[in-house]
């Protein structure tokens, strides 16, 4: 008689991934449904902290992720001109890592896990008994079925737990382009820039020794400065002080709005939510992805010696939720900076910088050690 447990997970992104990983390393059967023909990839750049390190560690995919990435030692905010308003040596590693390169990994280290990545594979319902229907009608049963489907999630409803998906006030243009060899060898070669002009910004990481990760952040209201291809004379003008790499961001580059979710409850009977189906965030503090991959590997943690998995997942919930809750809130505290005059905007970044208080707050999931990875040596400062 086989009594190994079997897991069927709906979504192929970093949540799912993730998760298929975590559950095939302690001994669980894994199914993988995908809807598109091929692993999605969508997006330019991401910030991979400390605390996403320590999980990608256990999940086998931390050294394909990093691999030729640029850490990042410092971040700064500027303004217009490019004239320093805060500035602080991080405290932990950090990377800037092209969200392709993180796919590829967790699916490498998913396949080496032994978890079965079905392409092509639609999911139309889902139940808290731990059914799935497919597209085709099969019905497929589980001991646990994880619905990581995305913000857009079409499984979610089904489950009939109350939620709020919310459009924020702002979003971003995220883009990749070539980096200089001034960029790569001059004083900010390992620094995050952060410029501010009015409720425009932009972010400009180190992703390799070749590649800049920028990301140009407004209100949803400003059609001129959301709109796709960029105006560059618009940007040039409105940011002086990155002028030079304004005008290097000829590439594709997309428009999104910032949104975030909140369910009332993350499970139902023997089906969980996972990742931004749960807890979409303004990406902000760069915690999105990590909350995902942290919320996985704590759920296969938690689960891998639970009898009851309905009660199992209440209390993986109590234990784990209040970090993701709390960083979600921050993030879209950060978002409200873009209504802030300048000047106000500045002295928060600059008390925040000077406040241990302040920056553990603002800091408190990147220096957290995460569910199933408390075996790793302790967080590594850059200090």
């Amino acid at each position: 008689m086989n009594n190994r447990r079997h897991v069927e997970i709906v979504g192929a992104g970093i949540a799912g991934l993730s998760a298929a990983i975590a559950f095939a390393q302690r001994g669980w059967s894994v199914r993988v449904h995908e809807r598109m023909p091929e692993v999605r990839i969508v997006g330019s750049g991401l910030s991979i902290f400390e605390n996403a390190l320590r999980v990608l560690r256990v999940l086998d995919a931390e050294a394909d992720t990093i691999r030729g990435a640029w850490m990042g030692e410092n971040f700064q905010t500027r303004d217009r001109f490019g004239r320093v308003t805060s500035s602080r040596v991080r405290m932990q590693r950090m990377y800037e890592v092209t969200r392709h390169r993180l796919m590829a990994a967790l699916l490498s280290s998913a396949q080496r896990a032994g978890a079965e990545i079905t392409l092509g594979s639609a999911v139309a319902s889902a139940t808290p008994a731990g059914e799935i229907r497919l597209m085709n009608s099969r019905v497929l049963r589980a001991d646990l079925v994880i619905v990581a489907d995305g913000i857009s999630s079409r499984l979610r409803d089904q489950l009939s737990i109350p939620y709020r998906r919310q459009s924020m006030q702002d979003g971003a243009i995220r883009t990749m382009t070539s980096r200089t060899a001034e960029e790569t060898s001059g004083p900010d070669a390992s620094t995050s820039l952060e410029y501010w002009s009015g409720h425009r910004r932009i972010l400009v990481v180190p992703c390799s020794n070749t590649d800049l990760y920028v990301a140009l952040t407004t209100l949803d209201s400003d059609e001129a400065g959301r709109s796709v291809p960029l105006k560059l004379d618009l940007w040039g003008e409105a940011f002086p002080g990155a002028r030079s790499v304004v005008e290097r961001l000829t590439g594709e580059a997309r428009w999104d709005q910032f949104e975030k979710v909140k369910m009332r409850s993350w499970s139902a009977g023997r089906t969980v939510i996972l990742g931004d189906a749960a807890h979409a965030m303004a990406p902000n503090l760069g915690q999105g992805g990590a909350c995902a991959m942290m919320n996985a590997l704590s759920l296969a943690t938690r689960l891998e010696a639970a009898q009851d998995i309905p009660s199992a997942l209440t209390e993986w919930e109590r234990l784990e939720r209040p970090l993701t809750d709390h960083t979600q809130l921050i993030s879209g505290l950060y978002s409200d900076l873009t209504y802030w005059p300048n000047r106000l905007r500045a002295a928060a970044f600059w008390t925040v910088s000077k406040s241990k208080w302040l920056a553990e707050q603002t800091y408190r999931c990147s220096l957290h050690i995460p569910t199933g990875t408390e075996h790793l040596p302790e967080l590594q400062s850059q200090a």
